[in-house]
Parts: structure tokens; sequence; C-alpha cells
């Protein structure tokens, strides 16, 4: 079994916590704060997997921060995020750097997340919901069984389009 370490940044509603926190279960993963954990922990692990909220269209920054310490590695890692406005536009700032670190990216998962500052985005209110929270089950799954093309969830404008 590939030993697995989630590492993610959850601000206002812990939104990524949540999403974090199933994926870890199902793959029986470590889980951490970014701000808790140092680089060099890496090296004891097969699979990375880096979570946050989006900020103006990319992950936290303590994420970029964490990255930029990292040695270059050859890990598996996979990205995932929740996010009000249900846009990643930026996902290319993260996913070149974990590839100029030598990563290789298995996969990624968006879902809504709840954030409704001044009464805006009030279509993601109570989300991740239980659907949302199935679907990170799902793809935790899906990267333990080592699936050798890289692995995309349905995107948040996907999972609108079928409602």
């Amino acid at each position: 079994m590939m030993k697995t370490l989630i590492i993610y940044k959850s601000v206002h509603k812990m939104n990524t916590a949540k999403i974090a926190e199933v994926m870890a279960l199902v793959m029986n993963a470590d889980i951490a704060k970014v701000e808790d954990v140092r680089p060099e922990v890496l090296a004891k692990y097969d699979l990375i997997g880096f979570g946050s909220g989006i900020y103006a269209s990319k992950l936290h920054k303590k994420i970029f921060k964490f990255i930029r310490k990292m040695l270059r590695t050859d890990k598996k890692v996979f990205i995932f995020c929740t996010s009000g406005s249900g846009e990643f536009k930026k996902k290319e700032l993260i996913t070149e750097m974990l590839t100029l670190k030598g990563c290789t990216i298995i996969g990624e998962f968006y879902c809504p997340g709840e954030f409704s500052p001044f009464g805006f985005n009030m279509d993601k209110k109570g989300h991740p919901d239980e659907n949302d929270l199935e679907r990170a089950r799902v793809f935790a799954k899906i990267l333990l069984e080592n699936r050798q093309e890289p692995l995309r969830s349905a995107t948040m404008e996907d999972k609108q389009h079928k409602k």
C-alpha cells in the first residue's frame, strides 16, 4: 500500500479540511495542515496530496511557500481544492511548480465550497455537501488503485451542468 500524506490549508469555513479528512480516511493517509509539516518529511511518503481553498484564483500562499522549500523529488502527487467562485483559473501555477520540483501529478479534484461574502455565491451554500464528500471518497479510492493515467475529477462547472 502507498504511504500517503495529505497537506492542506483551510481557512474560512473549513471546506478543504472536510475534503482532506474524507480522502485521508479512504487512503489511510497521514494528514497535516501545511503550517504543521516540514518539507523533509516528504521523503518517507510515496504519494503526497496538496489541497487548499481558492484565493484570488489560486491555492493558498502557504501551499506555494511549502512547495518552494521542497527539495527536488520524484514523488507522485495530487492536488485538490474547494472554491466559492467555482473556478480555479490559475491551476498552471501549482502544476508548473510541482513539475519543476520533479513531481508527477496523478490526480486533480475540485468541488464547490461555501464562501458567501456579502451574500454572493449563495449557490455554493452548504458545500461541500454529502455528494461532494462522496466524490472525494471515490477519487481517493481510484488514486489508491494506482492508475497509470492522470485522474481528473469532474470540475465544478461539469457538475453544475449535470443538475
